[in-house]
């Protein structure tokens, strides 16, 4: 495969010693990798620097905003955008190289063919998680980056050029593997959704819509509960984030709980002073 291809992989990574040197290894054809490490504390470092020497460090943060850092140090042309849960089949990268190295190809962003696998299970037909083509490869002039959970990177072009889905020649996603890393990062992305709001009535108003929406795609939409026990796990994951959402913002502003343990405390050992 042609080294010289004018891509750069972006990669933003925190305790990801378990994939991150399968997701290297995945995409050594480019030209740069760029590892943006958000203060990992196992060996993720340690294994990245057997692949490559653009290890960006940053300080751990769960907001967004680490992708740009890595984007404005891409030396290249183009950028793909990806996390540790991402590998490429090689023909796909092999398509994407031509592609790109054809002087009549006149676009600035590429809509790859994408599988996402959610505890294991793939179904776009059926699944909440059903996305089956991503604008991942940006040209980086093109390329809008901002501090929305799971919207950090964008773009305002009309030149897409949308590959042709595939059944195996796909980025595929390979997302929670159990259900503890299911909980653990959700727990931290809707709390940081959460944060967003400062309005606590409009607040509870979009966390109602976003709930309701979720519902209403898991069972009338997607339907997926027609997976069988594997739909009903998929669509209760679904349905729990924005449940998350909601009871952290319910929380923020008007959840009772430490302040009001505080105050018996306070009230219950001043009796024991008298």
């Amino acid at each position: 495969m042609n080294k010289k291809n004018n891509i750069s992989v972006v990669v933003v990574v925190y305790n990801e010693e378990g994939r991150i040197e399968n997701f290297l290894k995945s995409f050594l054809w480019a030209d740069e990798i760029i590892v943006v490490d958000k203060s990992s504390t196992d060996r993720t470092i340690e294994i990245a620097r057997n692949f490559t020497k653009n290890i960006i460090c940053v300080p751990y943060s769960d907001a967004s905003g680490s992708f740009k850092i890595g984007i404005d140090a891409a030396r290249n042309l183009w950028v793909l955008t990806l996390t540790a849960s991402d590998i490429m089949h090689p023909h796909l990268a092999s398509k994407i190289i031509l592609l790109i190295n054809d002087p009549e190809f006149d676009y600035d962003v590429i809509s790859l063919p994408f599988a996402i696998y959610v505890f294991g299970i793939s179904d776009p037909k059926r699944s909440p998680w059903n996305i089956t083509s991503k604008q991942w490869l940006w040209k980086k002039n093109v390329i809008i980056t901002s501090d929305e959970v799971h919207n950090e990177t964008s773009h305002a072009s009309q030149k897409i050029f949308v590959m042709s889905p595939s059944r195996e020649e796909n980025l595929y996603h390979l997302t929670h593997g159990n259900l503890e890393i299911f909980l653990e990062r959700h727990t931290r992305y809707a709390r940081l959704e959460a944060l967003k709001f400062t309005d606590e009535l409009l607040a509870f108003k979009k966390c109602r819509w976003m709930l309701w929406r979720s519902i209403r795609l898991v069972l009338f939409k997607q339907k997926t509960y027609l997976l069988g026990w594997n739909g009903l796990a998929l669509g209760l994951a679904y349905i729990l984030y924005f449940i998350l959402i909601y009871l952290f913002v319910w929380e923020r502003f008007r959840g009772p709980g430490d302040e009001k343990y505080t105050e018996i405390r306070k009230k219950l050992l001043g009796i024991h002073k008298v």
